[in-house]
């Protein structure tokens, strides 16, 4: 009878220990264990991820997305709006890395005037955990359309910012590029305004926004200011009019002693 009771017991456990679920082995590579993932939910290859734009209706996302960047963003916190000037944010850097780039680039109007305008740029890089940003600021001289005399910095105003932003190799989940655009730019944004086939484009009142899409690591950005542009334009009617050259005979003539 003891005999049998053990035997049975025996048994019961045989069955209990072939009802237990399999795990892995602590000795099993990692690589083994990816590769067992079923193929219906492994991520496609980057080369063949490209997809169109994620089209959403905006007023699904009224209350979330946010306005475009205006002016220079770092770290996510705004440190220069347009127009600000080329002395202002000389000072968010160390002497060490607050220099200037000056250029002459004239304009040409259909009337033939050539515009005299000056530009200047600074560039700087910025490293993150996942990325690796390459930025450089640019201004313009709008005063100096009014006066060749006003060549200091402070009459140069923030226009633009261009930047490209390499995504470093973190291993795995590795982000793409693409990942950036669906899941960071497009969430917090919402949908481009337009897509070319190239760049996406968003607008809003004050900003002019462009990303583009280089490779599966690189990614560009350009922003520009709209307000700046619209100061531009006032400058060249107040100068080049008809209007803005008789003002200017006008002026001219009261240095005539008769």
């Amino acid at each position: 009878m003891l005999r049998i009771t053990i035997l049975s017991l025996i048994l019961f456990f045989s069955s209990c220990t072939a009802l237990r679920p399999k795990l892995f082995s602590r000795d099993r590579d990692i690589r083994d264990i990816i590769t067992s993932i079923p193929a219906e939910v492994k991520k496609l290859p980057v080369g063949n991820r490209k997809q169109q734009p994620v089209k959403s209706d905006p007023t699904l996302l009224d209350g979330f997305i946010k306005p475009l960047p205006n002016g220079w963003v770092l770290a996510r916190e705004p440190i220069s709006n347009w127009n600000s000037s080329l002395s202002a944010v000389m000072g968010y850097f160390p002497d060490s890395l607050s220099v200037a780039e000056f250029w002459d680039d004239p304009l040409a109007l259909k009337s033939g005037f050539r515009i005299p305008v000056r530009r200047a740029k600074m560039m700087y890089e910025y490293t993150t955990r996942l990325t690796i940003e390459r930025i450089e600021l640019r201004f313009i001289n709008i005063d100096f359309i009014y006066s060749i005399t006003n060549i200091e910095a402070s009459h140069y105003k923030l226009e633009s910012v261009h930047k490209t932003v390499e995504l470093k190799d973190i291993g795995f989940p590795q982000v793409t590029t693409e990942d950036v655009l669906q899941h960071k730019i497009m969430m917090t944004y919402g949908p481009p305004n337009e897509f070319d086939g190239t760049w996406h484009r968003y607008l809003d009142d004050l900003t002019e926004m462009n990303v583009r899409i280089l490779d599966d690591w690189n990614l560009a950005i350009n922003l520009r200011g709209l307000v700046v542009e619209q100061d531009l334009r006032n400058a060249i009617e107040h100068v080049y009019s008809e209007q803005g050259i008789e003002y200017k005979k006008m002026q001219l003539m009261e240095s005539f002693d008769l």
